[in-house]
Order: C-alpha cells, then structure tokens, then sequence
C-alpha cells in the first residue's frame, strides 16, 4: 500500500497538471497527509488569484466576490469547506449553534467560501463543484445556511458518485427551496463557473486545506476537540 504522504504528492501533482496550480509545499504535503486521514480536504496551491470573477455570481456575494456573506459585525470570519469534505461536515455541525449567536449578536462578519478541492474524490468526478454550484443557486433563494447543512446532512462517501442533479433538487426541498429557478439554476450548473474562482481564489491565498476558518485572517483550530471554544476565544481577542 502507498504511504499517505506519496498518496498526498501524487494528488498534488494531478492538480498542477490539471489546473496548473503549483505544488503545496512538503512540509504543508506531510501536514495534509495526516489531516487526511481525519477526513479533512485537501488541495492545492496557486501563485496568484485569478485576473477577474465571472460574470454570473449569486446572490449575498462577498465585495470580492469569491464567497457568499452571511451577516454583518466587526470581526471578519471566513469559512473555507468542501461538501465532500468529512471534516467539513463535523465543524459545520460543531460551529453552528456558536455562529447563530454571534450573527444575530451582530459580532461577525462571516463569509463562506464552497471551493471544490475534492472533485477527483467522487466518481465520476466533479460532485465538489456541482454540489457548491446547488449552494449558490440555494444562495439566490436566501436559504444558503440551511441548505448547506441538509447537505452536510446528506453527504455522500468519498469515491462515490455523489448526489445527482435530481438528488440536489430534492435536498432543495428539505431546506425550504422550491421553485423552477432554484432547479434550473442546479441542472444548468449555473454557477460552476464561479465555484472554480473561489476555488482558486482560495488557492492563491495559499489555502489548501478544509475545513479553514479564519478570523481577521488568522487561522484558528477547529478540528480539535472544541472548535466552538476556539471560535469564541478567537473573535473575542479580535474584539479586544
């Protein structure tokens, strides 16, 4: 069996080949190799951002248009995850009730960023992108929080096919969003276009790994044991 640090290199070098990004480094290669074994997603690191977004973005879309703003505050939190990301779903689920309170305490600013790290995860591949492009069509709808969580809810294993366009209409339905636009939006893969520049937009900020939370833009931990815990410290010494 290959070693998960060969493993980790192999994929890194598939994406500089195919997106041509450049390799993450080998002491970021040894970290993700062992985050991967946790279920965290991985990766890629690009030189620079891309020159503009498309021209097609949804609805609530950061000022720079590679992330979709939830609620407004003084300290700025971003949210960087996968939808085929494990751990993703985990932090979701472990983060939620804690930023509810902080967004309608108006004490954040948070931004989440679907970036599609693990299209080559699923077979065939590309449920990464369809899935974050379904998000951004919910986004239009104003319900990007809950159909965010039916889709962690519903998060297929790695190395299957993932949920079908008709699968990610339904999920739709479990979060409230209903309506010809919300599914021609998902059947169109309207917004795949913008998933790839937040994808390489996050690259270039040489973020490589979900899930990223940072706050006023320093990373903080939140695959430990209490991530919620950390959050809280976090913005509460950005406040200071």
């Amino acid at each position: 069996m290959q070693s998960t640090d060969v493993q980790v290199r192999e994929m890194v070098h598939k994406r500089h080949r195919r997106r041509r990004t450049l390799m993450v480094s080998l002491v970021a290669a040894s970290v993700v190799g062992g985050a991967a074994l946790l279920g965290v997603g991985l990766v890629r690191a690009a030189n620079t951002a891309p020159d503009k977004a498309p021209s097609k973005v949804p609805a609530d879309v950061s000022g720079d248009k590679a992330g979709l703003l939830a609620s407004e505050g003084a300290v700025r939190v971003d949210i960087y995850l996968d939808y085929l990301c494990p751990e993703c779903r985990n932090t979701e689920s472990e983060l939620a009730s804690e930023l509810k309170t902080m967004k309608a305490s108006g004490e954040v600013r948070v931004t989440y960023h679907p970036v599609a790290f693990l299209d080559d995860r699923s077979s065939p591949e590309g449920y990464s992108t369809r899935a974050a492009s379904a998000a951004a069509c919910a986004a239009d709808q104003g319900e990007f929080i809950r159909y965010s969580a039916v889709l962690f809810d519903k998060q297929p294993p790695e190395g299957a096919p993932g949920l079908s366009e008709a699968q990610l209409v339904e999920v739709g339905r479990d979060a409230g969003v209903t309506g010809d636009s919300f599914e021609k939006c998902v059947r169109d893969g309207t917004y795949t276009p913008w998933v790839r520049y937040v994808s390489d937009v996050t690259a270039s900020r040489k973020i490589a790994l979900t899930p990223t939370v940072t706050v006023n833009g320093r990373r903080i931990e939140v695959t430990g044991s209490d991530p919620a815990a950390s959050l809280a410290r976090a913005v509460k010494e950005a406040r200071e």
